[in-house]
């Protein structure tokens, strides 16, 4: 498996494995909505010429600060549990690092993502603009709003949060 930039001639697979991963269109269409904007940008993981993950990365603000927001994520259900996910989000970290992104947000598992450098975005005063009960019943919890300072320099972010609105 390589781990690439997606290209256009992946975006179809991009958004099949997103609706497998998560069993929904909800999370491709945010795909399909933020992948041609300003900042935006996706990898994929290609096993054989197949892809069997993607990782959408789009732009986010904190205040007036860009920031990078990681999200979707997905991998097909018969490669999961095979660092699949871990390849995506170390090489979309390191590309937002290389763009030089501040820092990278996300609305995850704080029992997953904390081993790639994030942690509570309260912790920096940040709050999640997301945080209660969907109207699907779905419930998002303060912790689930995580961030990833990127750099050498101390992360200094205020204001509203705001990601592109597909996310809304």
């Amino acid at each position: 498996m390589i781990v690439r930039a997606e290209t256009p001639a992946d975006r179809a697979a991009s958004v099949e494995v997103e609706r497998l991963a998560f069993g929904s269109w909800l999370e491709a269409g945010i795909v399909v909505a933020v992948r041609d904007e300003e900042g935006s940008f996706a990898f994929v993981a290609d096993a054989d010429g197949q892809v069997v993950g993607h990782v959408q990365m789009s732009r986010a603000w904190v205040g007036e600060s860009p920031v990078v927001a990681l999200g979707p994520i997905g991998v097909a259900p018969d490669h999961q549990g095979h660092g699949v996910g871990r390849a995506l989000i170390e090489a979309s970290l390191a590309e937002a690092e290389h763009r030089g992104a501040r820092a990278v947000i996300l609305l995850g598992s704080p029992a997953l993502y904390p081993r790639f450098g994030f942690e509570p975005a309260s912790a920096h005063d940040l709050r999640n603009p997301f945080a209660g009960v969907t109207e699907d019943g779905f419930t998002i919890d303060e912790d689930d709003f995580m961030i990833a300072p990127l750099g050498d320099g101390e992360l200094s972010l205020h204001g509203e949060v705001r990601w592109h609105p597909a996310f809304g």
